[in-house]
């Protein structure tokens, strides 16, 4: 798509005030803030050292930090082409996310697939064998462990989103058989007040929940909620697009399913700069 079509409230989570950006490089590494515009972080493990910004505006390298010593700068744009002196270009767009601009009779863009799954899910199961409910890290975390989804991508995401629990952080949903009491899928929530718009996280499902369409369940519920609370835009990320991990391609089909408007973001640009060493 177009960047200049794109709603003027849609940008990368990442530049949502209200997203724990800082939690996303793992945990080993030094981590801080380049609070400026546009907004960037740094991590290190020694001897290297990381710094990425989102935005459009060119990035001022003189911000100082712990971490300004010498490092890799990436600039990942939204909107801009050009590449402006000093910087170098990748070759493929830095990722693809999408949308759905949200309304009362959202259910209407969505596949025929997805439409009759939330048909079955509603008819036989939500409530009756299933049920949607709050849970806490550790049985989120629990549950996670046990899934398709660690099985191909290992736990790095999952450690990640366990870094940004706590207050102003994402809520966590699952799906809860009534049989057993296992969380059996789950997703988190994010929501931004600033751009009337929320995302998922960390989605997870467990093979025994495959046939009671939880995920697409939790699809509905995250967008009924989401609707309730005056959200506009339900920002999907990580699409399957060339230099991603083969296992983007099955995410990616079940998310196209919902409605969505994909977006190519431009390739990123990245340059040395230096800095002190100690």
């Amino acid at each position: 798509m177009d960047p200049q079509e794109l709603p003027s409230n849609f940008v990368p989570h990442e530049m949502w005030p209200e997203y724990n950006w800082l939690a996303n490089p793992v945990s080993i590494c030094a981590r801080e803030w380049v609070p400026q515009n546009p907004r960037g972080i740094r991590w290190s493990l020694w001897p290297l050292t990381f710094e990425m910004h989102i935005g459009d505006q060119e990035p001022d390298l003189r911000t100082g930090g712990a971490l300004a010593r010498p490092r890799v700068v990436r600039w990942l744009r939204v909107h801009r082409t050009d590449t402006p002196r000093g910087w170098h270009q990748g070759t493929h767009p830095w990722r693809v996310d999408a949308y759905h601009t949200l309304g009362p009779d959202y259910v209407s863009k969505w596949n025929k697939s997805s439409r009759r799954d939330l048909r079955l899910w509603q008819e036989k199961h939500a409530g009756k064998t299933h049920t949607i409910e709050p849970v806490s890290w550790a049985d989120y975390e629990a549950a996670y462990r046990n899934s398709t989804v660690i099985k191909k991508i290992g736990d790095e995401q999952l450690k990640s989103l366990g870094r940004k629990i706590g207050p102003g952080g994402p809520e966590l949903w699952g799906v809860r058989d009534l049989a057993n009491g296992k969380i059996v899928a789950g997703t988190a929530l994010h929501y931004s007040p600033t751009y009337k718009s929320s995302m998922r996280e960390g989605p997870f499902i467990l093979p025994e929940a495959r046939d009671c369409f939880a995920m697409t369940g939790l699809m509905d519920f995250w967008f009924s909620s989401s609707l309730a609370r005056g959200v506009e835009l339900q920002v999907f990320s990580y699409f399957a697009h060339p230099g991603t991990p083969k296992d983007y391609a099955g995410f990616s089909a079940f998310k196209r399913q919902f409605g969505i408007i994909e977006v190519a973001y431009p390739p990123h640009l990245w340059r040395l700069v230096g800095g002190k060493i100690f």
